[in-house]
């Protein structure tokens, strides 16, 4: 686990554009955060235990809060911190006795995906919700898609659609109630 440093160095450290630097490492810790399953499913795969894992991402978040690198909004902060979890588990992994000689043939901790069966059933699922949402009228379509995929508020395709937000819910209900009617008929 990281120590903890002293946060004087870190303040004279810092440009005239202080609070930029700041405000982007904010959004970073949140973008942490608020994805935090992820990331931890990315250091359990490299480390195979949770705990440690919880340890990586604690980590990540320090570095992000003391980095001097961090300077400007990442185009991609789901990526960069992708990169910066992995590397970071891959750093613990290796300081926990793991690290391998020339000489030494452990391989290199491998995660487990999905066999081709299991590729092959989920594609036809997949294939088989996306030919049912095709098939749903105009509106609910609309409503369910702006809801479920694009993680909008009711509130908002309401007001979007000129309905009523209790008529937008229905719409979703709905819209539920028939995918889960075809892929019960497709299984």
């Amino acid at each position: 686990m990281s120590e903890i440093r002293n946060s004087a160095p870190l303040s004279a450290s810092l440009s005239p554009n202080a609070p930029a630097c700041i405000a982007t490492r904010h959004k970073l810790i949140d973008h942490l955060m608020q994805e935090r399953e992820l990331f931890l499913c990315d250091a359990v795969r490299i480390l195979g235990s949770r705990d440690r894992a919880e340890d990586v991402l604690q980590d990540a978040a320090l570095r992000c809060l003391s980095s001097g690198a961090i300077t400007t909004q990442p185009t991609s902060p789901r990526g960069l911190l992708r990169r910066m979890v992995r590397n970071l588990a891959l750093d613990h992994w290796r300081r926990n006795g793991h690290e391998t000689s020339m000489d030494d043939t452990t391989p290199e901790p491998v995660a487990s995906g999905p066999t081709a069966e299991q590729s092959l059933v989920a594609y036809e699922t997949l294939s088989a919700m996306a030919r049912a949402i095709m098939s749903l009228p105009e509106t609910q379509k609309h409503a369910f898609t702006e809801h479920r995929l694009k993680a909008r508020r009711q509130n908002e395709i309401a007001s979007e659609m000129g309905l009523s937000p209790a008529r937008v819910h229905a719409l979703i209900h709905s819209a539920h109630t028939y995918l889960a009617n075809e892929l019960r008929e497709t299984a």
